[in-house]
């Protein structure tokens, strides 16, 4: 296979010149921490990121023995069939775990804003659990340079090394509470750098058309990050927000040309094309079909 040159932004930002440097840099990163042949759990979301990086590794030749998905009663399933798939594409034997309980434990009285974080809390937890008793010594997440967890690996490595050194940032033992080895291929990717890597390796995914929780990229989760940042969680609130959302992105994955998400209890409507060429006007008429929709639920 032949090799992919990755932005100006990872070149520069995070010293990370192609794909062949990244996975040059991979095995070193493994052989020093004596885990090159050791057992891999991967949290598999079902969307393309942990699908790509899922993909690298295989192609490593790392030892990938176990995918996990984290399911809930507001989980999309479409994100379950495509763990599923990916999973038995690369060759990973899955498991599903439901996190209902302690999700509905650990947000009762919270606010919005605090779901998705208390939510990724949950899953880390468990994934270190099911880790150690599978005899795993590594979780491997989809993980990019957009998200938070950045932060603390290069703050790591600064503290290790007394300076950043970016081609260690792939597997760190951060977040450090949790006392275990985090892999994250695609930690130093860009945008752009995710969708060759992508492409390089066939991956394909099927999306539910949320709008999701960046502007500018399409990245997708569950319908409750929808929740407003200043509401009280409650059961009832999850409901709605799980009910509107699959009807407006079943509408929009249906169109093929729009994202479409709804925030609850503001009732605040989302809609981003999917194609630049895409004009005011179509967009107008779909927010009003949705708008009448919405009106009957």
């Amino acid at each position: 296979m032949g090799n992919i040159l990755f932005s100006q932004w990872t070149r520069n930002y995070r010293n990370l010149k192609d794909l062949k440097q990244l996975k040059e840099d991979i095995i070193r990163n493994f052989q020093e921490w004596g885990v090159i042949d050791e057992k891999i759990v991967c949290m598999l979301s079902g969307g393309k990121d942990s699908a790509t990086a899922l993909a690298l590794a295989k192609d490593l030749g790392l030892n990938v023995s176990l995918a996990i998905h984290f399911t809930h009663k507001w989980s999309w399933p479409l994100s379950r069939e495509e763990a599923e798939r990916i999973a038995e594409r690369f060759d990973v034997p899955i498991k599903f775990y439901d996190i209902t309980k302690d999700l509905k434990r650990r947000t009762k009285g919270a606010k919005g804003r605090s779901i998705c974080r208390i939510c990724k809390d949950i899953m880390k937890v468990k994934a270190v659990q099911i880790g150690k008793r599978k005899g795993a010594k590594v979780i491997m997440t989809g993980d990019t340079s957009v998200e938070k967890i950045s932060g603390p690996v290069m703050q790591y490595l600064k503290e290790r090394y007394r300076e950043v050194r970016f081609e260690k940032m792939e597997l760190t033992p951060v977040p450090k509470k949790y006392n275990f080895l985090f892999f994250r291929p695609l930690i130093r990717c860009g945008y752009e750098d995710i969708l060759k890597i992508m492409k390089y390796y066939r991956i394909e995914v099927r999306r539910v058309h949320e709008v999701g929780d960046r502007w500018g990229f399409w990245r997708e989760g569950c319908p409750l990050q929808y929740c407003d940042n200043e509401a009280l969680i409650t059961e009832e609130l999850l409901d709605k927000l799980y009910i509107y959302n699959e009807r407006i992105t079943t509408v929009a994955r249906e169109d093929g040309r729009f994202r479409a998400s709804i925030r609850l209890p503001s009732k605040e409507l989302i809609v981003i094309p999917v194609r630049d060429d895409v004009g005011e006007k179509e967009k107008e008429e779909f927010i009003k079909k949705l708008g009448e929709i919405l009106e009957k639920l």
